[in-house]
């Protein structure tokens, strides 16, 4: 029944019941009766014409009752939504119909009928009422499923194929990648079964932050910098290490000003929001008295710009401090996941952190019996765009930004892979959190194609729009011999097919608990435990991009069995060794760099080529004068440069004595 029949049909049945209630049914009510049907015909008609929405008066709910029969009408029009309004309501704004029926009964000839007539059955009400609630589901369910299969038809529109073209005439040596797109911006669906990546280290002269474990590393992209924090290692650093990825440099900008935590922290999580790191949970140090290792629960806010720390004062749910945890930023909503208590217990509970109100949240969760907690897993918050949520159990949008589409991933939500049960095994699985559904859902992803890979954790997780896949890198399981991996499996998205990947100058050894992040078409991975001993404080490179692996291979073709190095000077002065270039970029208004150079310069100013000497020359032309005139010559020359070197070096503490020996040399 369409809404003009119906609106009809309501008002038929009130011009019945209102001449009921008369006791008659002349000529005149007949005549007033058909006036005022045509009129609504006529205004229907304008209406349809006008082709624009109209609120009309709803009759009271008791008066659509038609002869004999309990057919209820109900009319809900709010702007252009039309739709049926639930019985609850109903007897909730109006009046019994056993007392209508009661007010009615002195007025008619036959009050017993009109009561027979009007009784309200209780069964009846309740199946009427299913059925409704029943076509109604039913009706926004398909309606949700049209949305959702018409933007998978458009998105499938959007991708093309891209088969990875590999030449196997020499086993180092790759041929060229040929690519299909319809659009520069589009992401692409790759082939993984014949992907190569390329390691390389950057070696830096200069100072280097200590080794450590359980730090984090956050790129912020419009700074051009990696903000680390945290970690443990000879002693439990609390202060905060940038790199500069244009010039190079690592430096220590110290532990902040504001609300400073008092010491440092490790097995924390950095997330960024809004060009502001969110720094929550970790251990403290250990404490002989209580003999344990106290988990932290507050939340504090790092502003890089200003070095200044903001520390929140939550209310809401009671969240337990952990460790180990997975954090990520969904809209305005800071989840985290699991994790580990002060006491060692594996935690299962997912929270969450309304950064604008400042309250916290214990979601429900589906199923939440069954479900076992994990610690040391890895995150990816995986959306098709930006999300902008006001509750994570309704139904959330996306913010398109300009000349960016929209990620190929039909599955959406907080990606976790791996990790360690309460009974210490470590477990390979790859569950999903999707939100927009009361109580939330965690859901094991169970068919997957392809060799997944070992159970692990402490390992790291990234993601490669170009390709779209998932780079699992690392971590530890304590069941194999060698228990600190050094494999990398991808995970394709849309087709949830797992595929090892080929490593070219591989790692000697593995890493676990390692930080690691995505910049460009790079993985920059620092620091971690390897077997039996610290990660040194190098900085590895894991580059994605199958173009420039292709070249790199071709290059290095001669470098087998050794790796492949490039000094920091090297990026700095040569524009196309430069691994990082981004739009927000300004050379000339980089500290760290102008920095650079003057001590450069500075060094060279005192270089050997430079030194002129201000002893004076023998008055006899005698050999035996002259070979002593130059030895002396040459004895102050270099005792002068080692004095000045000597100055220069304790006032920058970058430069050691076998610099000076090579100069001397």
């Amino acid at each position: 029944m369409d809404s003009q029949k119906r609106k009809r049909l309501i008002i038929q049945y009130s011009l019945k019941l209102k001449e009921l209630k008369e006791g008659r049914d002349t000529s005149a009510s007949k005549g007033q009766r058909a006036q005022q049907k045509s009129r609504v015909l006529k205004t229907e008609s304008s209406m349809s014409m006008a082709k624009q929405p109209q609120q009309i008066s709803m009759p009271p709910v008791d008066d659509i009752i038609s002869k004999g029969e309990c057919k209820l009408i109900f009319l809900q029009t709010q702007s252009e939504d039309t739709g049926f309004r639930t019985f609850n309501e109903m007897m909730r704004t109006n009046s019994s119909w056993l007392t209508q029926a009661d007010k009615l009964a002195n007025t008619l000839s036959s009050p017993l009928q009109l009561k027979n007539r009007l009784q309200f059955n209780h069964s009846q009400a309740l199946k009427f009422k299913n059925r409704i609630e029943q076509k109604w589901n039913m009706t926004v369910k398909e309606v949700a499923d049209s949305i959702i299969q018409k933007q998978e038809q458009k998105d499938q529109q959007k991708i093309k194929l891209v088969h990875l073209k590999i030449n196997h005439t020499d086993a180092d040596d790759v041929g060229p990648q040929q690519e299909e797109c319809s659009s520069p911006s589009l992401s692409q669906e790759v082939i993984t079964t014949n992907l190569k990546f390329f390691w390389f280290h950057i070696s830096i002269s200069d100072w280097k932050p200590p080794i450590r474990e359980g730090c984090t590393v956050t790129y912020i992209q419009n700074l051009n910098k990696c903000i680390m924090y945290g970690g443990i290692g000879n002693d439990l650093f609390k202060t905060f290490v940038t790199l500069n990825t244009q010039s190079w440099v690592w430096k220590d900008i110290g532990t902040g000003v504001g609300d400073v935590p008092l010491e440092g922290r490790f097995g924390h999580t950095a997330t960024l929001y809004k060009q502001q790191l969110i720094i929550y949970g970790g251990e403290k140090k250990y404490n002989n008295a209580m003999k344990m290792r106290e988990c932290y629960g507050d939340v504090r806010i790092f502003t890089p710009n200003d070095k200044t720390w903001i520390q929140l004062k939550p209310y809401g749910d009671v969240v337990e401090g952990r460790r180990n945890h997975c954090a990520e930023v969904v809209g305005k909503y800071f989840i985290v996941y699991g994790g580990i208590n002060s006491y060692g217990k594996v935690l299962t509970d997912v929270a969450g952190l309304n950064l604008e109100t400042c309250k916290w949240t214990s979601f429900q969760i589906e199923n939440s019996g069954g479900l076992e907690g994990v610690s040391d897993a890895t995150s990816l918050a995986m959306f098709k765009s930006e999300v902008k949520m006001e509750n994570p159990y309704f139904s959330y949008e996306w913010v398109k930004k300009k000349g960016k589409s929209f990620l190929p991933i039909t599955t959406e939500g907080i990606y976790v892979f791996g990790g360690r049960l309460q009974n210490g095994e470590a477990v390979n699985d790859l569950r999903i959190i999707q939100f927009g559904f009361k109580p939330i859902k965690i859901t094991k992803v169970m068919k997957t194609k392809g060799q997944a890979p070992l159970a692990r954790y402490s390992h790291s997780m990234n993601y490669f729009r170009q390709t779209n896949v998932i780079i699992i890198y690392g971590g530890r399981n304590d069941s194999k011999q060698g228990n600190i991996l050094n494999d990398i499996f991808v995970l394709q998205i849309q087709q949830f097919s797992w595929s090892q990947v080929q490593q070219i100058q591989q790692l000697k050894h593995g890493k676990c608990r390692h930080s690691s992040v995505s910049i460009d078409s790079k993985i920059l991975i620092f620091g971690g435990y390897a077997q039996h001993v610290f990660a040194n404080a190098d900085i590895q490179l894991l580059e994605l991009d199958q173009n420039k692996v292709a070249k790199m291979i071709k290059d290095n073709k001669n470098n087998k069995n050794r790796d492949v190095v490039i000094h920091s000077d090297e990026l700095v002065n040569n524009n196309t060794l430069k691994v990082f270039k981004t739009e927000y970029y300004n050379e000339a208004e980089d500290p760290d760099l102008k920095q650079k150079k003057i001590q450069e310069n500075e060094f060279q100013r005192l270089c050997y080529s430079n030194f002129k000497s201000f002893m004076p020359l023998p008055q006899q032309n005698h050999s035996s004068l002259v070979n002593e005139y130059k030895n002396k010559r040459e004895l102050a020359k270099l005792e002068i440069l080692k004095n000045q070197f000597n100055d220069l070096s304790r006032r920058n503490s970058r430069r050691t004595t076998s610099d000076f020996k090579i100069i001397e040399q």
